[in-house]
């Protein structure tokens, strides 16, 4: 097994590869879009611009939005020989529009995870390679960084993904060391005990590193196979709620989780009525599931990330749509009336080309936090990226 690295967990075969985009800070509002007469209208907040603040546009990862509408977001600026990329994660304050680091060391981190994740307070959780070698879980707020979890003692290595709730504890999948027979569990913690939720020897779960989904009471959702079955469960006491039993005939994604236990996720399945495969977003809290979209209709396939979910039980999610052209973001079924953004559309005096919207891009405002890529002939590629908060219209 090749541990010389974190490992980025791959997508299922059902998904596509997607472009990313990245972005960088400044503060200025955006007109709400002339496009199609959808049925909520938002504004737009720019929040980072790549060509503005320094970022390289290649760089850019995941954004996540807080209750604040803080949004935090992965990207890298150009080492000083002009080649390299020094990695960092950034917080844009909602408050006065400034833009705190949240960590940009190169001789620290020569790798921090492209996906990060945001609590209320605004810090971040992320997992990283150490330049001296090793890896780690950390939290930070853009002071000092707390150590979750490291290879130091007993793992070997770790998920790319993490969670991060309120209280500051950091859900993350994790590997053993070999004198633990690289036993695969689950795992939180807030910086000094660890807890283990459970281990694959210990349990019926086969062991993977998916994200975990961590809520503001403590409980987690998470993504395993029983017997290479998926399915999804969330942490009840000592055990276990399923939310979504495994099927040898439907293939689950990673879950987003509420503080009301209700967790949202992709599922898909072979449909013999339509002779293809069908994609789902559906939620669930341990009973029947309730499909927010589907792959039947106007969207194609949807988005490398997990839905967005809040605690309203609202749905935010990536879709690409029919025609394999058109990109947007999307809060339903309809891909009119419930398009928040697409390709195609006009954004900061530019034309949107491709966006990333990830699983904390929804606050139970309604904001949302997303990253777009915009045509703009008069830099060096092309085009630029920028991070954006989209806020719904009275």
């Amino acid at each position: 097994m090749n541990t010389s690295r974190i490992r980025e967990h791959a997508p299922d075969i059902n998904r596509l590869v997607r472009c990313t985009l990245g972005l960088a800070a400044a503060f200025a509002m955006v007109s709400a879009l002339a496009a199609p007469a959808y049925a909520q209208s938002y504004s737009f907040t720019k929040v980072a611009d790549s060509t503005e603040d320094g970022f390289d546009p290649f760089s850019f990862g995941c954004s996540s939005i807080n209750a604040g509408g803080d949004v935090a977001f992965k990207a890298g600026r150009k080492a000083p020989d002009g080649i390299n990329t020094i990695e960092g994660i950034y917080r844009a304050n909602a408050a006065d529009g400034s833009l705190t680091t949240i960590v940009e060391n190169e001789k620290k981190f020569d790798f921090i995870s492209r996906n990060l994740s945001m609590n209320d307070l605004g810090a971040v959780s992320f997992a990283a390679n150490l330049d001296k070698g090793g890896f780690a879980i950390l939290r930070g707020s853009g002071k000092s960084l707390t150590t979750i979890a490291n290879t130091a003692k007993q793992f070997n290595f770790f998920g790319a993904d993490t969670s991060v709730n309120n209280s500051g504890r950091v859900a993350f999948k994790a590997e053993l060391d070999p004198e633990f027979n690289f036993d695969e569990g689950l795992f939180s913690g807030t910086g000094g005990k660890i807890t283990t939720h459970y281990l694959a020897s210990t349990s019926d779960f086969d062991g993977n590193d998916s994200r975990p989904s961590i809520n503001n009471i403590g409980d987690i959702a998470f993504q395993e196979s029983i017997d290479f079955e998926d399915g999804i469960f969330v942490t009840e006491g000592d055990g276990f709620k399923v939310i979504a039993a495994p099927d040898p005939d439907v293939s689950v994604q990673e879950p987003v989780l509420n503080d009301g236990r209700t967790a949202a996720f992709e599922r898909s399945f072979f449909d013999p009525g339509l002779g293809r495969f069908v994609a789902e977003i559906v939620t669930g809290n341990g009973g029947p599931l309730t499909v927010v979209a589907d792959t039947r209709g106007e969207f194609q396939f949807f988005g490398f990330r997990p839905p967005s979910l809040n605690n309203g039980g609202d749905v935010a999610f990536h879709a690409t749509l029919s025609d394999f052209v058109t990109t947007g973001i999307f809060t339903g079924p309809d891909s009119v009336a419930d398009r928040v953004i697409g390709s195609g559309d006009a954004l900061d005096g530019r034309t949107v080309q491709n966006l990333t919207f990830c699983e904390e891009g929804l606050n139970d405002a309604g904001q949302l936090g997303f990253i777009a890529q915009l045509e703009d002939p008069g830099s060096p590629d092309g085009f630029r990226m920028a991070v954006f908060r989209a806020t719904p219209s009275a």
